[in-house]
């Protein structure tokens, strides 16, 4: 039978590292559940040795979801016995080109060297083996191939290239590989592929899954030139309409780190690719309720300063989270309310604080071309927009959108922008003491650490490092352990995961995590401490206050109340003809 247990208030996992064939059990299990596409599954993410699968509440009722996420894992569970003792399901195999001239083979003659092997047999090893996927991480697309040839084997390179080529098909230990799109990598690299892995116009953007195999086909650098040019993506150009220049803003600063960012991208993990999104998601919510529209629209998210920006066109904003006003022409406008402003303003902000990131919606929504279902920035995965630049032009929507709602329309004076009420909303988390507390459940590998380190590790008072990102808030302090936790076989992490590497600085993942890691994971953040976790700042003080299931479902609940009684306020006044 599965071993199935909760991992914080957002996981199951199952845990495989009993089984014979583990990694074959995980597959199978990941095709049924693919198949069976359960309403409480969110996203479904093989490990080496366990199968996570992050919740998604339907209804308030957690706890019923989670039975229910148990009930039909069991029914599952007997699926696989069944299918165990039967047929199991056929791979998928993908037939990919790989060209391995020294040229692009960039370590192939010191692979043949250091295997003591002719190039003609390091070639043929390598060629000849039917390679599995076993999972997936690192980046989009990326997979991690068994079945090497052990003759093969070598460590990974001693000082990682700052630059592997798009298409580079790697090896290390008893693993090959093959690198998506150019990035910094440590692997050997003893050929190329021509082949398209990983495409963000193609649904699915993936071309492999955990469980798939590879055959592999070789081709020479002639037919690998040629198709190289045939494949190559062409760059997503959104060609700016004359007509639209009105309806622009245009960055004149950028601020300290500002990007677009909307709801998480959803069910993309098994393809590597983190959900990613705003990282104070319920700030983006209210923001858009702020100035009347849907609440995932995409929005500016500003981080530690504000951008610099002019509006070509009238139009209405509002920004939420961190502390911060706006400034106009020297006038000081506070924010969490919507603000008119009129054509040819400079909107500038001061300094976020307290806090470290706002979101700032704009009326009517901006106008971007749609990704993988969001059109947001995904930074770390190479996904969407970059982060704003000076001289970034953004396309709005529909400028005169917040004109539909009577409460914005009869607060918009023409002759007095710009223009804002006197009440305002609360910002969902902004610090307001020395020491932020983040609620959190215990990790599925706190049990590693002796009793006594335990109790410091909830006890210690942990400062936000200047490494911190949209990726994970590293944490620093005095705790260290007197021997190192033994590292993890990969699976599937998410935000809020608290994981512990061997430098000893807990890194608690964001927004743009990767969607596999191979730490322990000493704690979980709650959901609704979310919000609490993207408002600490570099040299800020946090604790890890650890709580149970019952108590973070309560929080959770709370909450969430409080979210939609703001928003179903702000709807009801945005919507009334009243004055401001």
């Amino acid at each position: 039978m599965m071993h199935c247990t909760l991992i914080g208030d957002h996981s199951v996992l199952i845990d495989f590292s009993k089984s014979k064939n583990a990694l074959k059990k995980i597959h199978e299990l990941s095709r049924l559940l693919f198949a069976s596409k359960p309403e409480w599954a969110a996203e479904i993410v093989p490990g080496l040795d366990s199968l996570v699968i992050q919740l998604q509440y339907p209804t308030a009722d957690t706890i019923q979801t989670r039975e229910q996420a148990f009930a039909d894992l069991e029914k599952l569970g007997n699926q696989l016995e069944k299918l165990n003792s039967s047929k199991t399901y056929p791979a998928k195999i993908h037939h990919i080109q790989v060209c391995y001239h020294p040229d692009l083979g960039l370590d192939l003659l010191d692979i043949a060297k250091a295997c003591k092997l002719s190039l003609e047999e390091t070639i043929n090893l390598h060629k000849s083996h039917l390679y599995t996927v076993d999972i997936l991480g690192f980046m989009p697309g990326f997979a991690y191939f068994s079945g090497l040839d052990p003759k093969l084997s070598l460590p990974r390179l001693a000082s990682p290239r700052p630059s592997v080529p798009k298409g580079s098909v790697a090896i290390a230990e008893l693993q090959t590989a093959i690198y998506p799109r150019a990035t910094p990598g440590g692997w050997n690299i003893i050929g190329r592929s021509p082949n398209s892995l990983f495409d963000i116009e193609h649904n699915p953007p993936g071309l492999f899954m955990a469980g798939d195999q590879m055959q592999i086909e070789e081709i020479s650098l002639d037919a690998f030139q040629k198709l190289d040019e045939k494949n190559r993506s062409k760059e997503i150009i959104r060609p700016l309409d004359e007509d639209q220049i009105k309806g622009s803003i245009e960055v004149l600063q950028a601020g300290t780190f500002s990007s677009i960012q909307d709801n998480p991208r959803s069910g993309l993990s098994h393809w590597a690719v983190g959900p990613g999104g705003a990282c104070d998601l319920s700030s983006l919510h209210l923001a858009n309720a702020l100035v009347g529209n849907p609440l995932d629209a995409a929005a500016i998210e500003m981080t530690s300063t504000g951008p610099s920006l002019l509006f070509h066109e009238t139009t209405c904003v509002a920004w939420v989270g961190a502390h911060c006003d706006g400034m106009v022409n020297g006038q000081r406008i506070p924010g969490n309310r919507p603000v008119w402003l009129n054509k040819g303003t400079i909107l500038k902000f001061s300094s976020l604080n307290p806090g470290f990131r706002a979101v700032l919606a704009i009326g009517g929504g901006l106008s971007l071309p749609n990704i993988l279902g969001r059109v947001g920035s995904h930074i770390s995965a190479d996904i969407g927009p970059k982060r704003l630049e000076k001289g970034n032009l953004l396309l709005m929507k529909d400028p005169k959108a917040a004109l539909n709602s009577p409460f914005l329309k009869s607060l918009y004076k023409e002759d007095a922008l710009p223009c804002f009420p006197k009440w305002h909303i609360r910002s969902p988390f902004i610090p307001t003491s020395e020491i932020t507390k983040v609620h959190c459940l215990a990790g599925p590998h706190l049990s590693l650490l002796p009793a006594k380190e335990r109790e410091l590790f909830w006890s210690t008072l942990w400062t936000v490092s200047n490494q911190s990102n949209r990726m994970g808030v590293r944490l620093q302090s005095d705790f260290k352990l007197k021997k190192d936790l033994p590292g993890i076989p990969s699976q599937a992490i998410t935000f809020g995961t608290v994981q512990f590497p061997p430098s000893q600085e807990p890194i608690v993942m964001l927004a743009e995590h990767q969607t596999t890691g191979g730490y322990p994971r000493l704690a979980e953040v709650i959901r609704s401490d979310l919000t609490k976790l993207v408002q600490v700042k570099p040299g800020n003080k946090v604790q890890l206050v650890a709580i149970d299931l019952e108590e973070a479902d309560r929080l959770n609940a709370e909450a969430l109340k409080l979210q939609e009684s703001t928003i179903n306020s702000i709807e009801t006044i945005i919507q009334s003809g009243g004055n401001s």
